[in-house]
């Protein structure tokens, strides 16, 4: 009998949050062979629109995938059409079919989640709480009201196959005060796909996000200096956090989700009470 081959799928905001919040994770599901599918949710363009800046950071998160997989071959991107019929970019190393990132493009909420002019400050954040109706990729110009997003996510997961999924916490979850308001957004999301019985909720972990600086400090020596190292490589192509890889580790909030990765299985969320 053929065994299937594990799939780690994850939602996140931002181009980085994978790598700062489910790092080893990530690292060792891809050194066993695992398959990882990453469905990121906005641009995380600042308010910039599809611009270089957003390049560079989508160039940067291929290159951090390289340092875990072990090579620099070339990336190819194609367009997916999920079942729901919302289209995204997807981009995957030539000879390493364990890697597939998705690029859904929406605006970036910004540190307030209020967003920014030049996105007509439409958000993730007012998405799910009701303050807006639909947002648009900026991209593809597709609008996504509320449902179909939480249909999207959960038509992605499916998908991908995932034996596995990793995001951040809801921003209806105790754990989550403090964080960035698009971190909690997209865990919102995927937890309204398991109330919606789109993902199965056994599968899904949420990661804390930068509140987990309060969390221990879990990670040994070896694995700081992999997460660095990991981190470093998409540093390199992010004008706003580059630096020389040993000044990471002493950044405020990038220095302590470097020493940390915290996650809470889905049946363990506690909810606060008049957050959906």
């Amino acid at each position: 009998m053929t065994v299937a081959t594990p799939v780690t799928a994850g939602i996140w905001s931002h181009y980085d949050d994978d790598l700062l919040f489910a790092v080893p994770t990530l690292d060792r599901a891809i050194l066993r062979g695992h398959h990882v599918r990453n469905l990121f949710l906005t641009a995380s363009d600042a308010g910039t629109g599809i611009s270089t800046y957003v390049t560079g950071r989508e160039r940067g998160i291929r290159a951090a995938y390289d340092v875990m997989r072990g090579s620099s071959t070339p990336w190819t991107d194609r367009t997916t059409v999920l079942s729901n019929g919302v289209a995204a970019t997807t981009t995957s190393p030539d000879d390493d079919p364990r890697i597939a990132l998705t690029f859904l493009r929406l605006p970036d909420g910004g540190l307030t989640g209020g967003g920014w002019y030049a996105t007509g400050y439409r958000t993730l954040p007012k998405l799910v709480d009701g303050r807006v109706s639909s947002l648009t990729t900026l991209d593809t110009e597709r609008e996504l009201t509320l449902d179909q997003l939480v249909d999207t996510i959960g038509a992605f997961i499916t998908e991908s196959g995932a034996s596995a999924v990793l995001t951040t916490m809801p921003d209806s979850a105790a754990q989550s005060e403090g964080d960035h308001p698009d971190h909690g957004a997209a865990g919102r999301l995927v937890a309204a796909a398991v109330d919606a019985g789109l993902v199965d909720g056994e599968v899904v972990r949420y990661a804390v996000g930068y509140p987990h600086r309060s969390w221990p400090a879990n990670l040994d020596a070896a694995d700081v200096a992999r997460k660095i190292d990991v981190f470093t490589a998409y540093g390199a192509h992010d004008v706003v956090v580059r630096r020389d890889p040993e000044d990471y580790v002493s950044l405020p909030g990038f220095g302590d989700c470097l020493r940390r990765e915290h996650h809470v299985d889905h049946r363990d969320l506690v909810r606060v009470e008049g957050r959906r």
